[in-house]
Protein backbone atom coordinates (compact mmCIF):
# COMPACT_ATOMS: atom_id res chain seq x y z
CA UNK A 1 0.00 0.00 0.00
CA UNK A 2 0.96 3.53 -0.94
CA UNK A 3 1.70 5.72 2.27
CA UNK A 4 0.03 9.18 1.45
CA UNK A 5 2.54 12.22 1.58
CA UNK A 6 1.63 13.09 5.26
CA UNK A 7 2.40 9.71 6.49
CA UNK A 8 5.78 10.52 5.02
CA UNK A 9 6.39 12.85 6.80
CA UNK A 10 5.10 11.75 9.79
CA UNK A 11 7.40 9.21 9.93
CA UNK A 12 10.16 11.37 9.06
CA UNK A 13 9.43 13.32 11.61
CA UNK A 14 9.24 10.48 14.48
CA UNK A 15 12.75 8.94 12.31
CA UNK A 16 14.30 12.10 13.08
CA UNK A 17 13.58 12.91 16.57
CA UNK A 18 14.91 8.91 17.25
CA UNK A 19 18.45 9.83 15.91
CA UNK A 20 18.34 13.39 17.53
CA UNK A 21 18.02 11.50 20.68
CA UNK A 22 20.65 9.34 20.13
CA UNK A 23 22.69 12.19 19.13
CA UNK A 24 22.38 13.71 22.29
CA UNK A 25 22.45 10.58 24.50
CA UNK A 26 23.60 7.28 22.05
CA UNK A 27 23.89 5.27 25.48
CA UNK A 28 20.03 6.48 27.39
CA UNK A 29 17.38 3.61 26.07
CA UNK A 30 15.14 5.85 24.40
CA UNK A 31 11.39 5.69 25.22
CA UNK A 32 8.06 5.99 23.16
CA UNK A 33 7.20 9.03 25.23
CA UNK A 34 11.26 10.66 24.53
CA UNK A 35 10.85 10.15 21.28
CA UNK A 36 7.26 11.78 20.60
CA UNK A 37 7.75 15.10 22.70
CA UNK A 38 10.82 15.35 20.42
CA UNK A 39 8.49 14.55 16.84
CA UNK A 40 6.30 16.86 18.72
CA UNK A 41 3.43 13.88 18.52
CA UNK A 42 1.27 12.01 20.53
CA UNK A 43 1.69 8.61 21.54
CA UNK A 44 -1.32 7.01 19.35
CA UNK A 45 0.35 8.62 16.24
CA UNK A 46 3.69 6.47 17.21
CA UNK A 47 1.64 3.72 17.35
CA UNK A 48 -0.43 4.67 14.31
CA UNK A 49 2.74 3.59 12.38
CA UNK A 50 5.25 1.49 15.00
CA UNK A 51 4.42 -0.99 17.50
CA UNK A 52 7.40 -0.51 19.36
CA UNK A 53 11.04 1.35 19.20
CA UNK A 54 12.52 -2.06 17.67
CA UNK A 55 10.50 -1.62 14.60
CA UNK A 56 10.96 2.24 14.36
CA UNK A 57 14.70 1.14 14.34
CA UNK A 58 14.26 -1.85 11.86
CA UNK A 59 12.42 0.70 9.50
CA UNK A 60 15.24 3.29 9.60
CA UNK A 61 17.73 0.52 9.22
CA UNK A 62 15.42 -0.89 6.00
CA UNK A 63 14.90 2.40 4.72
CA UNK A 64 19.19 3.07 4.83
CA UNK A 65 19.87 -0.32 3.05
CA UNK A 66 17.02 0.06 0.69
CA UNK A 67 18.90 2.75 -0.68
CA UNK A 68 22.16 1.44 -1.59
CA UNK A 69 23.21 1.63 -5.19
CA UNK A 70 23.68 -1.66 -6.23
CA UNK A 71 25.14 -3.18 -9.73
CA UNK A 72 23.14 -4.53 -12.98
CA UNK A 73 24.28 -5.09 -16.18
CA UNK A 74 28.07 -5.01 -15.02
CA UNK A 75 30.34 -6.29 -17.68
CA UNK A 76 33.69 -6.91 -17.17
CA UNK A 77 36.10 -8.30 -14.46
CA UNK A 78 36.23 -6.54 -11.46
CA UNK A 79 39.70 -6.11 -11.56
CA UNK A 80 40.02 -4.12 -15.04
CA UNK A 81 36.36 -2.23 -14.39
CA UNK A 82 35.66 1.58 -14.01
CA UNK A 83 31.91 0.67 -13.43
CA UNK A 84 32.79 -0.71 -10.33
CA UNK A 85 34.77 2.24 -8.86
CA UNK A 86 31.66 4.18 -10.05
CA UNK A 87 29.21 2.09 -8.08
CA UNK A 88 31.13 1.95 -5.02
CA UNK A 89 31.63 5.92 -5.27
CA UNK A 90 27.89 6.27 -5.30
CA UNK A 91 27.40 3.67 -2.41
CA UNK A 92 30.12 6.33 -0.78
CA UNK A 93 28.68 9.43 -1.64
CA UNK A 94 25.26 7.80 -0.09
CA UNK A 95 27.08 7.33 2.97
CA UNK A 96 28.14 10.26 3.23
CA UNK A 97 25.14 12.45 2.20
CA UNK A 98 23.35 10.24 5.06
CA UNK A 99 25.92 10.71 7.46
CA UNK A 100 24.01 11.67 10.68
CA UNK A 101 21.81 8.03 10.12
CA UNK A 102 25.00 6.09 9.45
CA UNK A 103 27.43 7.57 12.09
CA UNK A 104 24.20 6.66 14.67
CA UNK A 105 22.89 3.51 13.85
CA UNK A 106 26.46 1.73 12.60
CA UNK A 107 29.07 3.86 14.50
CA UNK A 108 27.71 5.10 17.84
CA UNK A 109 25.12 2.68 18.94
CA UNK A 110 27.50 -0.29 17.57
CA UNK A 111 24.65 -2.07 15.94
CA UNK A 112 25.82 -5.02 15.47
CA UNK A 113 22.88 -6.23 13.92
CA UNK A 114 22.72 -3.14 11.29
CA UNK A 115 26.46 -4.61 10.16
CA UNK A 116 25.92 -8.10 9.82
CA UNK A 117 22.46 -7.00 7.64
CA UNK A 118 24.45 -4.66 5.55
CA UNK A 119 27.01 -7.09 5.15
CA UNK A 120 23.91 -9.90 4.00
CA UNK A 121 22.36 -7.23 1.89
CA UNK A 122 25.38 -6.65 0.22
CA UNK A 123 26.13 -10.25 -0.19
CA UNK A 124 23.28 -11.25 -1.60
CA UNK A 125 22.76 -7.95 -4.51
CA UNK A 126 26.75 -8.41 -5.68
CA UNK A 127 26.46 -12.41 -5.66
CA UNK A 128 25.91 -11.58 -9.69
CA UNK A 129 29.17 -10.81 -10.26
CA UNK A 130 31.18 -14.02 -9.82
CA UNK A 131 34.67 -14.14 -8.75
CA UNK A 132 35.76 -17.83 -9.09
CA UNK A 133 33.56 -20.65 -10.57
CA UNK A 134 33.56 -22.27 -7.91
CA UNK A 135 30.57 -20.80 -5.63
CA UNK A 136 31.86 -21.63 -2.07
CA UNK A 137 35.08 -20.27 -2.86
CA UNK A 138 33.23 -16.94 -4.17
CA UNK A 139 30.96 -16.87 -1.33
CA UNK A 140 33.89 -16.97 1.12
CA UNK A 141 35.86 -14.16 -0.91
CA UNK A 142 32.69 -12.09 -0.78
CA UNK A 143 32.05 -12.03 3.12
CA UNK A 144 36.13 -11.66 3.41
CA UNK A 145 35.88 -8.04 1.37
CA UNK A 146 32.57 -7.44 2.54
CA UNK A 147 33.39 -7.28 6.17
CA UNK A 148 36.52 -5.92 5.15
CA UNK A 149 34.60 -3.22 3.56
CA UNK A 150 31.90 -2.90 6.41
CA UNK A 151 34.89 -2.34 8.84
CA UNK A 152 36.83 0.53 6.15
CA UNK A 153 33.66 2.24 6.13
CA UNK A 154 33.28 2.37 9.83
CA UNK A 155 36.84 3.83 10.32
CA UNK A 156 35.96 6.12 7.46
CA UNK A 157 32.72 7.49 9.00
CA UNK A 158 34.70 7.44 12.58
CA UNK A 159 37.49 9.63 11.15
CA UNK A 160 34.93 12.18 9.39
CA UNK A 161 35.40 11.54 5.84
CA UNK A 162 39.18 12.24 5.28
CA UNK A 163 39.42 11.08 2.24
CA UNK A 164 36.85 11.09 -1.02
CA UNK A 165 34.23 8.51 -1.65
CA UNK A 166 36.39 8.24 -4.78
CA UNK A 167 39.36 7.37 -3.51
CA UNK A 168 38.04 5.33 -1.02
CA UNK A 169 36.76 3.33 -3.56
CA UNK A 170 39.56 2.75 -5.62
CA UNK A 171 41.58 1.64 -2.51
CA UNK A 172 38.51 -0.88 -1.51
CA UNK A 173 38.63 -2.11 -5.23
CA UNK A 174 42.40 -2.97 -4.89
CA UNK A 175 42.22 -4.65 -2.30
CA UNK A 176 39.20 -7.20 -2.79
CA UNK A 177 40.88 -7.63 -6.20
CA UNK A 178 44.14 -8.80 -4.14
CA UNK A 179 42.61 -10.33 -1.66
CA UNK A 180 40.75 -12.34 -3.93
CA UNK A 181 42.85 -13.46 -6.09
CA UNK A 182 42.04 -16.64 -6.52
CA UNK A 183 44.42 -18.61 -8.46
CA UNK A 184 46.53 -19.03 -5.96
CA UNK A 185 44.38 -20.47 -3.88
CA UNK A 186 44.37 -24.09 -3.87
CA UNK A 187 41.68 -26.34 -2.21
CA UNK A 188 41.97 -29.54 -1.28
Amino acid sequence: MQETRRVKMTKKMIKDAYIELLERNPSKRLSITDICNVADINRSTFYMHYEDVNQLVTEIEDDLLDCIPYPQNVSGTLSESEQYINLLEKTFDYIHENKKYFSIVFVHFENTNFQKRIAQTILERYKSIAISNNTLLTKYGFVFCINGVVGLIKEWIVDDFPISSRELAKIILQLCVKATDFRQIKLS
